[in-house]
């Protein structure tokens, strides 16, 4: 009886220390395959189907608010990358086909959702992706929500590999709670619930056996923006497009690269897009869907027919 008591408290402690190591989604978590990785992702609500693909260091509890809100009249999906929130990191993965291997993802998952004509919304990196995709399938997507995209913004060789230089696994590792607190307020326009809960996610996960897998996917996602390149393509986007950023982003542009650079300015780039939007949130930075979900909540559904 005393072996079994004991027990029992070590499956409950490790049980505990593995949630503390996931996102509060707040939705039902379900899981695919793509080949022999394990995709999780949120389906929640009915209506226009809605994907959304999250960005860097980011998961589908991204969206939590904008979920809330969209499915009541959309259903609304949203991805956990591979390395991400409880997905399977994808081993070998190599830098060039990073966003490319997201992309497939993203179409395997409508495959075997079997959906189509779907509005696709993607933040930051996963914005960039969103643009890969839209050029990759242009009939499966019927329509582009890009929240704070990256992939208007370019970067020389030599930007390149300075960025490159310092985006190492050992570098998001030795990240103290004073430098991850001041990393999330950076995407912020002001503190608010969410920042803290994604702080303290953060610390949480900085005590989990998959810690340095999820330093490696960051590292490799920043790889996967710089070496696929998506401007000179951008003419070639034939889907209604939204493009979103809030006035006070302080990630893009590149603050250290591109001090010239303002937020509509790169913003405006997303008009080489045929068919496309551009709109500006007032006292929001860059993550969103978080910091300002209600006022892009009013854009997505006012975009959205």
């Amino acid at each position: 009886m005393k072996y079994s008591i004991t027990i029992l408290f070590v499956l409950f402690a490790v049980t505990v220390s593995y949630c503390q190591c996931l996102p509060e989604y707040g939705f039902a978590v379900r899981q695919f395959k793509f080949d022999s990785t394990s995709i999780n992702y949120i389906d929640k609500g009915v209506g226009q189907p809605i994907l959304m693909i999250h960005g860097l260091g980011g998961n589908a509890s991204h969206w939590k608010s904008i979920i809330e809100n969209l499915s009541i009249s959309n259903r609304c999906i949203a991805i956990d990358l591979p390395g991400y929130g409880g997905s399977d990191i994808i081993q070998n993965l190599e830098p060039k086909k990073v966003l490319q291997t997201y992309a497939n993802i993203a179409v395997q998952l409508l495959t075997f959702l079997k959906l189509n004509k779907v509005t696709l919304m993607g933040h930051s990196m996963g914005g960039q992706v969103a643009l890969i995709l839209a050029l990759q399938e242009p009939t499966l997507i019927n329509q582009l929500i890009l929240v704070a995209p990256a992939g208007l913004e370019t970067f020389t060789e030599s930007e390149s590999a300075f960025l490159t230089k310092y985006a190492t696994p050992s570098f998001y590792e030795s990240q103290d709670s004073i430098t991850i607190e001041r990393n999330y307020n950076a995407n912020f326009y002001r503190s608010n619930q969410e920042m803290n809960r994604l702080i303290q996610e953060r610390l949480n996960l900085k005590k989990c056996v998959g810690f340095r897998n999820y330093c490696s996917q960051i590292v490799l996602g920043v790889q996967g923006m710089l070496s696929s390149p998506v401007k000179s393509r951008l003419s070639f986007i034939n889907q209604k497009t939204l493009i979103v950023f809030g006035e006070n982003d302080s990630l893009i542009p590149n603050r250290l690269l591109h001090p010239t650079l303002t937020v509509r300015d790169i913003a405006n780039i997303g008009m080489l897009i045929p068919n496309a939007a551009i709109a500006m949130i007032p006292e929001a930075g860059h993550l969103l869907p978080l910091d300002q979900p209600a006022a892009l909540t009013k854009m997505i559904k006012k975009f959205i027919p």
